[in-house]
């Protein structure tokens, strides 16, 4: 079963601008609003007043299905189409089911002819609901029909033979109902157009708040994608430092562990013969009658052997060193 949201959103797309899509939806319900007019008013006639005959009934019908058709132009996207058959047909039915209904009346009464006016100020505001007025040429002809029938209602009558001088009953206040009606629609349809400027106002100032919230927003994800830059590039530095920081870290320690190791190669390996030197150096100072010679060839041996010593040191560590 179709639901009435279905109904009215008959047409709609989600790429349609705002306005669009709020006229889609003022159609549709304006549309669905005059079916089920028609259809409490075939009801209320029927039931409490037993005057639907088969004529009248199928003017009814006839209307629920006409109305209609603007929802199913919406439904293939002839948005402006709907909008002008929608201005156009109200009248043009208003017309045609009171006329058909006068001209079998051999006197008609005051009411009928008030009535008529009523239906057609009650649908002479549509035109100025849904048409856009920068379409000119489109709007003034949606609100002809309308105001035509208004301004000229004695003189369409007249054309017909249906007027109230020639068919009606004769009243004195008569004459006054068509100045009254004028005003009415006036009224009515300045309201409309009122309605109209300040709802297009808003649409301009929330476009251009819109305009500038997306500028702002531009504005942000812009700095947000500078400030990400920044903390990627931050990220580079620190990791770089975290590297030369371990990298200098490491050689520390490997210059530590040298030192170490010179510390013991000393401690273990130039300490012995020094300490032989210092033993021969007590040696010479106890004995008088010492073997120079040989003296002098045993700290020449020691010497040597601390002086090796020392180059094989100096050879292990200096790699170390240069790096």
């Amino acid at each position: 079963m179709i639901s009435l949201r279905t109904i009215v959103e008959s047409g709609l797309s989600k790429s349609d601008v705002y306005q669009k899509r709020r006229s889609i939806l003022l159609s549709n319900y304006i549309a669905l609003i005059l079916c089920i007019a028609i259809m409490l008013l075939g009801t209320i006639r029927s039931l409490l007043f037993h005057s639907v005959d088969q004529t009248l009934f199928i003017n009814y019908l006839l209307g629920i299905i006409l109305f209609s058709i603007a929802i199913v132009f919406n439904r293939f996207h002839w948005t402006t189409l709907s909008r002008l058959y929608l201005s156009l047909l109200p009248t043009a039915f208003v017309w045609s089911v009171y006329t058909t209904t006068m001209m079998v009346m051999p006197i008609i009464e005051t009411s009928i002819y008030d009535s008529l006016r009523i239906f057609l100020l009650a649908i002479s505001c549509i035109p100025y609901l849904i048409l856009d007025k920068k379409q000119l040429p489109v709007f003034i002809l949606g609100i002809l029909p309308s105001l035509i029938s208004i301004v000229f209602f004695e003189n369409l009558l007249g054309v017909m033979g249906l007027d109230h001088a020639s068919r009606g009953n004769a009243e004195n206040e008569y004459q006054y109902i068509q100045m009254r009606t004028i005003v009415s629609y006036l009224i009515i349809n300045s309201c409309c157009i009122v309605f109209q400027v300040i709802i297009q106002k808003n649409d301009e100032v929330n476009q251009r708040l819109l305009a500038e919230l997306k500028d702002k927003s531009d504005e942000i994800a812009a700095q947000n994608e500078e400030l990400m830059q920044s903390e990627e590039n931050l990220s580079k530095v620190n990791l770089h430092l975290e590297n030369l920081v371990e990298e200098r870290t490491k050689k520390i320690r490997e210059q530590n562990e040298m030192l170490l190791k010179y510390a013991y190669s000393n401690a273990h390996h130039v300490r012995g013969p020094v300490a032989r030197v210092l033993g021969l150096i007590q040696v010479s100072k106890m004995k008088t009658d010492l073997d120079f010679p040989w003296f002098f060839e045993k700290v020449e041996t020691e010497a040597k052997t601390i002086d090796a010593i020392l180059k094989r040191i100096a050879s292990d560590f200096e790699p170390d060193m240069q790096k």
